[in-house]
């Protein structure tokens, strides 16, 4: 099918209705989104890989266990006595 050259400038310059307009905006999201996950997951992977991101995630752990342990020791000590040995 041959269209005219006045037909392909009708349909370039014919309006997008709201409905398009969603459509295409709820495609470049999906898309969007797959690719920041993609990007995101990459760089993750990559940082975990350092030795430095893993000394300072073991120390953020182990401050949060010594606060939670001392806030458990001081403000909730019948918890600590029911822990079974």
């Amino acid at each position: 099918m041959k269209l005219s050259k006045q037909q392909i400038v009708a349909l370039i310059n014919e309006e997008l209705t709201k409905t398009d307009k969603s459509e295409i905006k709820t495609l470049i999201n999906k898309t969007l989104d797959k690719e920041v996950a993609k990007a995101v997951k990459k760089e993750v992977e990559k940082a975990m890989k350092s030795k430095e991101l893993k000394g300072d995630v073991g120390d953020i752990a182990k401050d949060v266990l010594k606060k939670l342990y001392k806030d458990l020791s001081m403000h909730h000590p019948y918890i600590i006595d029911r822990i079974k040995v």
